[in-house]
């Protein structure tokens, strides 16, 4: 084999290790779709009273509430939606925000409060109803989630769009991939933490 073979059978393995690295880093930690479709009128018709006011709510003013990424994160988005319903005290955004000092891996080995974030903030203020199990889970209830990918955390949170417990998540949110706000689908977390607006 000549030395330019060689060159481009390296560059090439290079170029596969890296695009293998990405991907499992992406499937890991980040949407794998856009969603861009609408709720079926029935599923919205069985919703709690208030999961369909927040969902019309969203689906009225989401790119209002979020029309950059960088004006409005996750947990900003957040907060503009529960704001409408209420507005939020300083102390319940900053356990939404998870503004924490302490190693956010132990919190997440410990399953602590601290990283549950919109759970932790409604539920603690009587405005929410913790929702243990993924399968009573609808669309407009809340959710912060967790992926550990490599030793790293990555968190998100939102509204619940679309849910097929233990498979995938369909969430309302801002993200750099709709550039605000959007529906991103991801594969199932390492850790959700829902909660319903009372």
């Amino acid at each position: 084999m000549n030395m330019r073979k060689a060159i481009l059978l390296v560059s090439l393995i290079l170029v596969l290790l890296t695009g293998i690295g990405l991907g499992s880093y992406w499937i890991h930690t980040q949407p794998i779709w856009v969603c861009d479709s609408q709720h079926d009128p029935k599923v919205l018709s069985h919703l709690p009273n208030r999961n369909k006011l927040v969902v019309d709510w969203i689906e009225t003013h989401g790119t209002d509430l979020a029309p950059t990424y960088e004006e409005a994160v996750c947990t900003e988005f957040v907060i503009n939606v529960l704001d409408h319903f209420g507005p939020l005290s300083k102390d319940e955004k900053r356990k939404l925000r998870i503004i924490t000092q302490e190693n956010i891996i132990e919190l997440l080995n410990r399953r602590s409060s601290v990283i549950r974030g919109v759970q932790t903030a409604l539920y603690q203020s009587h405005r929410g109803i913790i929702i243990e199990r993924a399968e009573d889970v609808r669309p407009g209830d809340f959710v912060q989630i967790w992926n550990v990918y490599q030793g790293q955390e990555y968190g998100h949170c939102g509204i619940v769009f679309d849910i097929v417990p233990h498979q995938s998540l369909t969430l309302y949110s801002s993200h750099p991939l709709t550039g605000g706000y959007g529906k991103q689908q991801y594969l199932w977390p390492d850790q959700a933490y829902f909660v319903r607006l009372k």
